[in-house]
């Protein structure tokens, strides 16, 4: 028996026992990670004894006692999953192996954040996020024109912009004159800037630039972007709706859609963000969040991946209103989120997927924590108990 047969055994025993506790948690937690490194699905045959139905019931039936008594519900899609596929002999991916990541030329977090010497596997990355609309990004030009932005790519002046996969390329070009480009829902991009800045756009999200830079480096944006600002020893902006990003050259996530909090996130190098009012300096790991409506800056330490991982293909979440989570869901697929019960917006949930080429796999993940329902109707989906 391998070391891995092991771990997928006590887990087995744990579920069926109906024993939730520390231990469990462990077993649970090492398989866990040994499922984000290789496929287990080749060891679970021996496991086909096992009543699948009475197992996952069981499993179900104790996470909801323990979150009950903590008068909030709460779900590990991670651990509920890989539970409930060894069980039921399936295997389902919640986290993509490092195997696959380097085979499909996704980056690792690890790589986040390297302005420098990127490797071409890096820089293609994005291409392998699929698009989940038809809407191509608008480019609004200085004298107003708008231009669909193709495969065939669009000059203006001296620049040249093109479109290939997930990645926009601005190259040549004297013109500082601002552009403005929009990126529809359902896709996502990989931006590089005339002076090398990579920023990776999010749905739904514009970013105002110039096709060339002259002495300070200035944006705009709404939405979210994260940004790998290239060292060229002059200073690089980032203008929100409510502050202005200051930086040298390092990487960091803004997330600023209307109606919601403004925040900058910090990976690598140090960054000011400054309003009307105050200015902050923050570090590596920490945040700097407003509220709507609010002149104030809060600063916090924060998961950075929580606020990276989408640049990479993936959806990560931890500990968040299903409300939010389903808003990035909204954007990410193109669709529309309608709740049977207000009471379900404030569900809390944690979980980790690569992103799947269609909105029905990840609501079928969902699903299986066995808190929701979901029904689609088009680009409709309707969430009920």
């Amino acid at each position: 028996m391998t070391i891995e047969q092991d771990k997928i055994g006590h887990v087995i025993n744990d579920i069926v026992s109906g024993r939730m506790d520390e231990q469990a948690d462990s077993h649970i937690q090492q398989l866990y990670e040994e499922y984000q490194h290789g496929d287990a699905a080749s060891h679970l045959k021996k496991y086909d004894s096992y009543d699948p139905d009475q197992a996952y019931d069981a499993f179900i039936n104790n996470i909801e006692a323990k979150l009950h008594a903590k008068r909030r519900r709460r779900i590990a899609i991670g651990y509920s999953l890989i539970a409930a596929a060894v069980v039921a002999s399936l295997f389902i991916f919640v986290n993509i192996s490092r195997h696959d990541i380097e085979e499909k030329g996704v980056t690792t977090v690890e790589n986040v954040g390297k302005a420098q010497g990127r490797s071409d596997k890096e820089v293609a990355q994005q291409k392998t996020i699929p698009f989940y609309s038809t809407s191509k990004p608008k480019l609004v030009l200085p004298n107003g024109d708008v231009v669909i932005l193709s495969d065939d790519g669009v000059t203006i002046g001296d620049a040249k912009i093109t479109t290939k996969g997930n990645t926009i390329s601005v190259d040549g070009g004297n013109d500082e004159d601002l552009v403005k480009l929009s990126i529809p829902r359902g896709r996502q991009y990989d931006l590089e800037l005339s002076d090398g800045t990579h920023v990776w756009l999010n749905s739904e999200t514009t970013l105002s630039f110039p096709l060339s830079f002259s002495g300070d480096r200035q944006v705009a944006v709404t939405g979210q972007a994260f940004f790998d600002v290239s060292h060229t020893g002059t200073p690089f902006r980032v203008q929100c709706s409510k502050g202005v990003v200051k930086v040298m050259g390092t990487s960091f996530d803004v997330r600023d859609y209307a109606g919601e909090t403004t925040s900058v996130t910090l990976v690598s190098g140090s960054v000011a963000y400054a309003t009307n009012s105050e200015t902050t300096q923050l570090h590596p790991g920490e945040q700097a969040v407003q509220e709507p409506g609010s002149q104030s800056i809060v600063v916090q330490q924060v998961d950075t991946r929580r606020f990276t991982a989408w640049k990479d293909g993936m959806i990560y979440f931890k500990d968040e209103r299903l409300e939010d989570v389903m808003s990035d869901i909204e954007r990410m697929y193109d669709v529309n989120i309608v709740y049977s019960d207000n009471y379900l917006r404030d569900m809390l949930f944690t979980g980790e997927c690569s992103r799947f080429k269609n909105v029905d796999e990840f609501m079928k993940l969902l699903q299986m924590t066995g808190l929701i329902e979901y029904k689609k109707n088009g680009k409709t989906i309707i969430l009920s108990y």
